[in-house]
């Protein structure tokens, strides 16, 4: 039969029927998810149809042997030839699509599963990678396009050179992905959250290569890199930049240009270069004639107070112009801001400007937590080698701890900045401020250099620092009397809700949610507005707790979805509380005067803190009217901005009975004294729950936290208080649990029906 013109004629017209059937199918089982069985169902149908058919022409062909005779013996073999290449493609054709079947049925019942569970449980890494693996697979597969979307987000490169070779990789992974060449608009980067990093990029042009820093992206100049003295790496300049430290505020959309900063501090050999050099003698290396505090400094008068341990010359530790021998590889230290600025003339570099020491020290950006510290030389009786480096820290060696390192910027009052902590220090000052004299000659004090390209010195060195430095303590409270008028600010005439409530449909059919809104207690076109959510498997009243947001509520349009809080806040629902969430006024999609959560002396943010007041106060009164909440047990929870914002809240309004409150303290800044926070928190008597980490970078422990927990009026035998050591401003999900929950039982306690 293999000889038969007839089975060539068959086989042939099989296999371009079966693939344009096939081929149809499959793009309409794709387009409406139909169940991948049924695709083999019809491929086996396909495979019965063919082996019937060929058994039908195989009895016709034995009846009629004449064409097998009649065809000459080099026909007959092509025909053969062909007849088994195409039955062969035909079983590849049927191989082909059943396990293409196959594998779509695998992706629906095992990695569609396994992605889903991965992101409840916010393996965002894992859902990233494989979402992004299947979709080279299935690149039509929405549900997969989803995940890939929800778990990553979007960065942009480019560079100065042009045709810049890209190469990326992500998370904890090490391998390097070729992306393309500069420019690039779009690569997705996995989310991982704030307490990892989620890629680097690395860009290649002929003799350059270039290693970004965590999460940096954008234009980089990398043809400054044939700038670089030895020992410096480049830093690409950014713009629209957030900078804070403790204290100090610096604005949210910063400037930096692209500059060099040196690998390590300046070390004992490299700075008696300068001593050798005749550097103190070099009235063109120094910032001479001066006057600081009212004094005046001549350039003969101010060197001679730079002397060792016998009166020569050189760093307040040195003997006779000498270090010692063992001290080569230190970092100088014990010099004062005069001769850290000599020096760096000397160079013919800078000091680095607040800007520039914050970016290398990567605490530019929203610091929500401190870099890696582990190992760093903190808390420590000796000084380590300039290019000590821990293999836990992903910073330049020492900028964390060793010396704290000269910076450029007044302070104002004749003291200039100096940060990173030093090796007799904890490990939260480096985030802190420090400013001293310019005379002053700590042991402490060494020094980091930059360099500045095109010649031009960069207007934030000029920039003078405005650091709060307050003594809540010293701070004279003020009467109860005074205190009630200001506590009178927040008061309103109690007009009918007139609530209009809206069922909410939520995917989890085990919770439920509800929308509510209702006007304002001041003027104003806008509606106080919100959820509430909790579990159906409750018989008896829930109790209500109310949630002030975090400071992504002034940054974000969209108040959050009840299927993400249902799935943030399972953990008190399912013990029968239910969670209240509002738009207070400044947040979400409501008016925003305000812009950041920082207070100020405005008339302006006095009015916007206020008008949070009242919305608090009146979601208070709606929920006292709802007969399902056992109101009398009512809590207030907030995180960050909702924790320092507690320190007003909890005190103008009575109703609440206990608070959970996760990263914060009293913040520096001032503001009206009518709305200063620690007259308010003088007053605040109910049980607080408190969890802070010691490394946070927006609230400090010392200056922010500490007299938070001096002054609350909450008896001590009603504050939990804990303190993490090694943990920053985001704090473990399952310490958050655990102590919330046991705190509820004690002071909101209920039984589940």
């Amino acid at each position: 039969m293999l000889n038969s013109n007839k089975f060539f004629q068959f086989i042939s017209g099989f296999v371009a029927f079966g693939f344009t059937v096939l081929q149809g199918l499959d793009w309409l089982f794709q387009k409406y998810s139909i169940d991948s069985q049924y695709f083999n169902y019809i491929i086996i149908i396909l495979v019965f149809a063919f082996l019937i058919s060929i058994s039908i022409l195989y009895t016709k062909s034995k009846k009629s042997k004449s064409q097998k005779s009649n065809l000459s013996n080099r026909k007959s073999k092509l025909i053969r030839i062909a007849n088994v290449l195409f039955t062969g493609l035909l079983i590849v054709l049927f191989v082909y699509f059943f396990r293409k079947s196959e594998s779509k049925d695998k992706l629906i019942t095992e990695f569609l599963p396994k992605i889903s569970i991965a992101f409840d449980n916010n393996d965002i890494n894992y859902v990233f990678k494989k979402s992004k693996e299947l979709l080279d697979k299935y690149p039509d597969n929405e549900i997969l396009k989803s995940f890939y979307i929800k778990s990553s987000w979007k960065i942009n490169v480019d560079s100065d050179l042009e045709d810049t070779s890209v190469y990326i990789k992500f998370g904890r992974d090490s391998l390097w992905n070729y992306v393309g060449k500069t420019p690039i608009d779009s690569i997705r980067v996995p989310g991982l959250g704030f307490s990892e990093n989620d890629f680097n990029l690395k860009l290649i042009k002929d003799d350059i290569e270039y290693f970004g820093s965590d999460e940096e992206y954008g234009f980089f100049e990398i043809s400054f890199s044939k700038e670089l003295p030895n020992g410096f790496i480049l830093k690409k300049s950014k713009r629209d930049i957030f900078m804070n430290m403790p204290g100090i505020f610096l604005g949210s959309n910063n400037r930096i240009p692209a500059y060099g900063v040196s690998l390590t501090e300046v070390s004992n050999e490299e700075y008696k270069s300068f001593v050798d050099a005749g550097g103190y003698n070099n009235p063109d290396y120094w910032d001479f004639p001066i006057e600081i505090e009212g004094k005046k400094y001549s350039f003969d008068d101010g060197k001679l107070l730079f002397t060792d341990k016998f009166g020569k010359l050189g760093p307040k530790n040195w003997s006779y112009g000498e270090y010692p021998e063992e001290d080569i590889r230190l970092p100088v230290n014990g010099i004062s801001w005069f001769e850290a600025r000599a020096y760096a003339k000397y160079k013919e570099l800078s000091l680095p400007n607040i800007y520039q020491w914050l970016d290398a020290a990567q605490l530019s950006g929203f610091t929500a937590k401190l870099p890696e510290l582990k190992n760093s030389n903190f808390n420590s009786t000796k000084l380590k080698d300039i290019d000590f480096q821990s293999s836990n820290i992903n910073l330049l060696p020492n900028i964390a701890g060793n010396v704290r390192e000269w910076v450029v910027n007044s302070h104002g009052n004749d003291r200039y900045s100096i940060l990173g902590g030093a090796y007799n220090t904890n490990e939260y000052t480096f985030n802190s401020f420090y400013s001293l004299s310019p005379f002053n000659r700590s042991d402490q004090n060494g020094i980091r250099l930059v360099k500045n390209f095109d010649n031009k010195i960069p207007s934030n060195d000029d920039f003078i620092i405005e650091h709060i430095e307050r003594n809540f303590k010293s701070e004279v409270d003020v009467s109860d009397e005074v205190f009630d008028v200001y506590k009178s600010q927040f008061s309103y005439s109690k007009k009918p809700l007139d609530v209009k409530i809206e069922k909410i449909e939520v995917l989890d059919k085990g919770y439920s949610a509800e929308r509510f809104e209702f006007s304002t207690p001041y003027k104003s076109d806008e509606k106080i507005y919100g959820y509430i959510i909790y579990s159906n498997q409750f018989k008896s009243k829930s109790i209500p707790i109310i949630e002030f947001p975090s400071a992504r509520a002034i940054f974000s349009n969209e108040i959050p979805t009840p299927n993400s809080e249902i799935k943030g806040k399972k953990y008190l629902l399912d013990e029968g509380y239910s969670v209240i969430i509002p738009a207070y006024y400044n947040t979400y999609d409501r008016e925003k005067p305000l812009k950041d959560w920082w207070p100020n002396e405005t008339e302006e943010y006095k009015e916007a803190i206020i008008k949070i007041g009242k919305d608090y106060k009146r979601v208070i009164d709606y929920l006292e009217t709802r007969k399902d909440l056992n109101f009398s047990k009512l809590s207030y929870m907030g995180y960050s901005w909702g924790s320092v914002t507690s320190n007003i809240l909890l005190a103008i309004d009575d109703r609440v009975t206990s608070a959970a409150i996760f990263v914060g303290g009293l913040m520096l800044q001032k503001s009206r004294k009518e709305i200063e926070s620690h007259f308010y928190i003088r007053r605040i008597k109910i049980p607080i729950l408190h969890i802070v980490g010691k490394l946070d970078g927006i609230f400090e422990y010392e200056d922010s936290f500490l007299p938070w927990n001096d002054l609350i009026g909450t008896p001590k035998e009603n504050k939990e208080i804990i303190i993490l050591d090694k943990i920053g401003h985001g704090l473990p999900n399952d310490v958050v649990i655990k102590n919330q929950l046991k705190f509820l039982k004690k002071y909101n306690y209920i039984s589940k029906n």
